[in-house]
């Protein structure tokens, strides 16, 4: 739809056609949300460098009332132990460049862009290995859940691509010259 405004034409984006659709920009959003927290934990990450990684991370879960004795809160204390002030920058710069992937990612699918459709199902099918090693390593429902949405998520991006595919297809059929009929002779 399209109004002028002194002299100029504005085009609205009421079509449902030209939006993307619901479902792709609440993945868009969740990319987006993702890409950011990822990159405020690599500028936390940055910002204790020269401090006790152990001694920070211990009263962090105690402010927040975290039990550090919980198996899980162990695990990440022991982690964050090993981690170095230089493994901490490398772990930081990871972080950002995963954030911005994930911005990248969010802003394709909320423009209901081509490209970031296939970065989505490559980028959440890469990641199910991981998913699948860790549901039998430690099965839980978290971990199924997991799964089961990224499997949908995977699901619905190729349908859409694949009606996508099947549009484009078909506008190309339609515009070829028709064929005349061949008479024999």
């Amino acid at each position: 739809m399209d109004f002028a405004l002194d002299g100029l034409t504005v085009e609205r984006m009421n079509d449902s056609a030209e939006r993307a659709p619901l479902a792709l920009r609440s993945i868009a959003l969740l990319e987006t949300i993702k890409g950011l927290l990822a990159l405020a934990a690599a500028a936390g990450l940055l910002s204790l460098r020269h401090t006790d990684l152990h001694a920070a991370t211990d009263a962090f879960l105690l402010r927040h009332g975290i039990n550090p004795e919980v198996h899980y809160m162990r695990l990440f204390i022991e982690g964050v132990a090993k981690a170095t002030n230089h493994h901490a920058g490398q772990i930081a710069a990871f972080g950002a460049l995963y954030g911005l992937v994930r911005l990248v990612e969010g802003y394709g699918l909320w423009f209901g862009k081509h490209w970031a459709e296939w970065f989505a199902v490559i980028s959440t099918a890469i990641y199910l290995p991981l998913e699948f090693h860790h549901l039998f390593r430690r099965p839980t429902w978290v971990s199924v859940a997991i799964i089961v949405f990224n499997l949908v998520l995977i699901v619905y991006l190729a349908k859409l691509l694949l009606q996508q595919r099947a549009e484009r297809h078909r506008q190309r059929l339609q515009s070829l010259p028709p064929v005349a009929p061949r008479q024999d002779t």
